[in-house]
């Protein structure tokens, strides 16, 4: 996960989560070190495994309750139940590989952020500290406000349901009461998602932003040449330093160097290979995200699926049946939730994936323009370096996360969901 100065917040927010069991202390140099916290990691793991039993004794108890709280359509047929325990083993499933990635993913997290702190530290000039905040904030306060939500209004509908069934022998709130570990656990599958998102954008953001330092160095100045104005030629974003000068953030300076003097081939020549060696970081770094993550957004996906599925099938029941007009609107809603939640993983490993396919089409359109012999080497360089690196994220190296997974759950869902409506018909 990343964890830097503008996405704090997101850190803290999955520290307590138990996602991320690790302690983020600024040393000497004013770096932060990233470091295993025991207390925390007792924390995760306690958590995880209390709540996964709870939710689990919850399902069984309503599975054998001789009243079921769910009168219309779950627990009341064979096929209801199957349905009902994928719908929970998923979300347990989802949420504990997260802990597990956070307990045994010190090594990649610590490698990811160094190769972040460096590539900040050579875009500074364009990065913008304070609207990244901002968008790590938004990102957020956003999905658990709107879970919270959901999860008052599903369990208020419940409820209803429980005292309408109320009998002097029957205490049926309990029923819903014992599925409160469960619902408990989406806070932890949400955060999840926004970790794995917030580092998806943190690495689509700084590709776009190396790819607008390409074009302000290499590919305006022609067009500059026409116009007498004594303006800069690179417009900056304003500077937020993060961390002490280092190596990387001579980027800046070797860029307004090109421009400004003539004969500057070394100094573009120097300015290329670092723009290249980070590139290449990047790629790196979406590499270690798919391997730590991997199996996380694995049963994210599974789960979102199966969501999709079942929440589709609950609503077909509850349409038949015509009982309540609330509980269709609840589906709905569900619905909605679920596929924002496989858009949220989905959008910004493609959004990085295609920013860090711009960069060849920039190399190519450099290639084209550039006389210095010298130059015209380190971009074939570059551009054979774009050719062979492939750079997209993966789920564990089972199936690629872009869009394309959206057109193939759409098909999956509504196959999955003809042949439970079949065996609903079958067993009645």
């Amino acid at each position: 996960m990343e964890i830097t100065e503008p996405t704090l917040c997101v850190f803290y927010v999955s520290k307590i989560l138990g996602l991320a069991p690790f302690s983020a202390r600024r040393n000497s140099k004013g770096v932060l070190d990233i470091r295993r916290s025991i207390m925390f990691s007792v924390y995760s793991f306690s958590l995880c495994l209390i709540m996964v039993f709870l939710t689990y004794q919850g399902l069984l108890f309503d599975a054998n309750s001789q009243v079921p709280v769910r009168p219309s359509f779950r627990m009341k047929s064979p096929t209801s139940k199957v349905v009902t325990a994928l719908d929970v083993s998923v979300v347990v499933l989802a949420c504990s590989t997260g802990v597990g990635c956070g307990l045994w993913g010190l090594r990649s997290t610590r490698e990811l952020n160094s190769r972040l702190r460096k590539i900040d530290d050579s875009l500074h000039s364009f990065s913008n500290f304070k609207r990244d905040r901002i968008m790590a904030i938004l990102m957020t306060a956003l999905p658990f406000t709107v879970i919270t939500s959901l999860l008052g209004l599903d369990i208020s509908t419940w409820l209803r349901f429980a005292i309408g069934m109320r009998t002097p022998d029957d205490d049926t709130e309990i029923n819903v009461q014992w599925y409160i570990p469960f619902y408990s656990l989406y806070f932890i599958l949400t955060g999840l998602q926004m970790n794995f998102a917030n580092t998806a954008f943190g690495l689509g953001r700084r590709f776009r932003r190396l790819n607008v330092m390409l074009r302000s160095t290499f590919l305006k100045v022609d067009n500059n040449k026409k116009e007498t104005t004594g303006k800069p030629l690179i417009t900056t974003v304003k500077v937020v330093s993060q961390h002490p000068l280092a190596l990387h953030q001579s980027l800046s300076k070797f860029a307004n160097e090109s421009v400004q003097k003539e004969g500057s081939g070394k100094n573009k020549v120097v300015l290329l290979k670092l723009l290249e060696e980070n590139h290449e970081s990047l790629g790196k770094c979406m590499r270690l995200v798919s391997n730590s993550h991997g199996i996380a957004v694995l049963f994210i996906l599974v789960s979102c699926l199966l969501h999709l599925v079942a929440t589709a099938y609950f609503l077909f029941l509850e349409l038949l049946s015509n009982k309540d007009s609330g509980m269709v609107w609840l589906q709905v809603l569900w619905i909605i939730f679920h596929s924002s939640r496989l858009i949220l993983v989905v959008e910004p490993c493609h959004l990085a994936t295609i920013e860090s396919k711009k960069t060849i089409q920039i190399v190519c359109e450099i290639e084209r323009k550039v006389h210095d012999p010298i130059l015209a080497e380190e971009v074939k360089k570059f551009w054979q370096q774009l050719l062979v690196v492939d750079v997209e994220f993966s789920a564990s190296g089972l199936c690629r996360v872009n869009r394309t997974l959206l057109t193939s759950f759409s098909s999956a869902i509504c196959t999955y969901l003809v042949i439970l409506i079949q065996f609903q018909n079958t067993n009645g």
